[in-house]
């Protein structure tokens, strides 16, 4: 078991936080990058079924996609930023899934 004291546990838990605002849609939206998605990605590779991990990160996607693209009021939508996400998403995951063991 791990030691919860640890610099692994420390990330871990970070990680699992980043997760769970991507899947529950709180993920703000300044994180809303490559990296995060990377993040995100790797995390479901390293623990969960490909399937599973597929479903779950392509579900998130569209949650926050669509959370980001349609705010409310008068907030800035940084639009390049979704753009340049939309194009690597799909990839981040494959890559991920493709190098987990």
């Amino acid at each position: 078991m791990t030691d919860p004291n640890t610099f692994t546990a420390e990330h871990r838990s970070w990680e699992w936080e980043l997760v769970l605002q991507y899947e529950d849609g709180s993920l703000p939206a300044s994180k809303w990058s490559e990296e995060t998605l990377a993040v995100v990605a790797s995390w479901y590779a390293k623990n969960l079924p490909r399937e599973q991990a597929l479903a779950r990160y392509e579900q998130s996607y569209h949650k926050n996609h669509h959370r980001l693209t349609n705010r409310l009021g008068s907030a800035a939508v940084a639009t390049e930023a979704i753009d340049a996400v939309d194009k690597v998403w799909q990839s981040l995951i494959q890559r991920a899934l493709g190098t987990a063991s």
